[in-house]
């Protein structure tokens, strides 16, 4: 339904996202190695490390899914949100992956799996510390961020996929602006048709809502939106239902304090004082599952 559109809207989001971006330098704090390939797909199986100078033991490590509705984002326009929590005493990994509607669903899911699968092999060497793994991911990241989650915390789910899932563990996650409950409550190629694809097969339709298979073993959460985030309505019965399943959770939905408008994934934002605020929350959320 947007296919024929899509090239228009990659180019207009990549103009006010580099508008957003314009004047930052990256910190020369940090070691960034660049381009490193985690599966067969090119430049869409690449990704970046980054961790503090003078590093010499493995540290608490975040990866970072972009957002972009499934069909936009890349690593580039992530490298200053990624590289600031580096900064923070933490290695980062900022990777592409496949994007529809060239690749549909669930390609990404297939892609962040095998990222994890060269972390297990190889992430000792970058500093990568497998026993204090965190996630966070904004917007189609975020869904992202939550299915994998669940694909990693929940073994009848993980069984309803074609690929066997990596075997490792999330200490927490970070969900931003994301987009929930997908499929709850129409076809869930509605919102997505360039992701899921025309005919929707009842294999697809079992993997969704996604939420229905959320259990108690899903890692604890930071749920965050903000009030002109289109996505908002979703964020706090996202948390409400973590928080029923007896997962620790916190949900902020931050406001500028003057009421100005604040929309959605606002944390990209570096030159943000409420974005760095919320960074530093959810910095501090993981901290405690060190």
């Amino acid at each position: 339904m947007l296919n024929f559109d899509i090239s228009t809207m990659r180019k207009n989001i990549r103009e006010i996202d580099e508008k957003r971006d314009a004047g930052l330098t990256e910190p020369d704090s940090l070691e960034k190695i660049r381009n490193l390939s985690y599966g067969p797909y090119g430049i869409e199986n690449t990704f970046d490390i980054y961790y503090p100078k003078n590093t010499d033991q493995c540290l608490p490590t975040i990866v970072n899914i972009h957002g972009g509705g499934f069909f936009y984002g890349d690593k580039e326009l992530y490298r200053f949100y990624t590289m600031y929590l580096a900064t923070q005493g933490f290695t980062v990994v900022n990777f592409n992956y496949r994007l529809a509607p060239d690749h549909q669903y669930p390609a990404p899911l297939e892609d962040i799996n095998a990222l994890m699968n060269w972390l297990m092999l190889h992430g000792e060497k970058y500093y990568v510390d497998l026993d204090r793994l965190f996630l966070v991911g904004d917007s189609a990241g975020g869904q992202l961020v939550e299915q994998y989650a669940v694909l990693i915390s929940n073994t009848a789910y993980a069984q309803k996929f074609p690929f066997e899932i990596a075997s490792v563990q999330f200490k927490a996650v970070a969900l931003n602006c994301g987009a929930y409950f997908i499929g709850q409550n129409s076809a869930i190629n509605q919102d997505f048709p360039f992701y899921f694809g025309e005919t929707v097969t009842p294999a697809l339709e079992a993997q969704f809502p996604v939420e229905s298979y959320i259990t108690a073993d899903f890692p604890p959460a930071f749920v965050a939106t903000a009030s002109h985030d289109f996505l908002k309505d979703a964020a706090q019965p996202f948390a409400d239902l973590l928080i029923a399943k007896g997962i620790e959770t916190t949900c902020k939905i931050y406001a500028n304090q003057d009421h100005t408008e604040l929309g959605h994934v606002f944390h990209l934002n570096q030159k943000s004082e409420i974005a760095t605020q919320c960074n530093e929350d959810e910095i501090t959320f993981f901290k405690r599952f060190f």
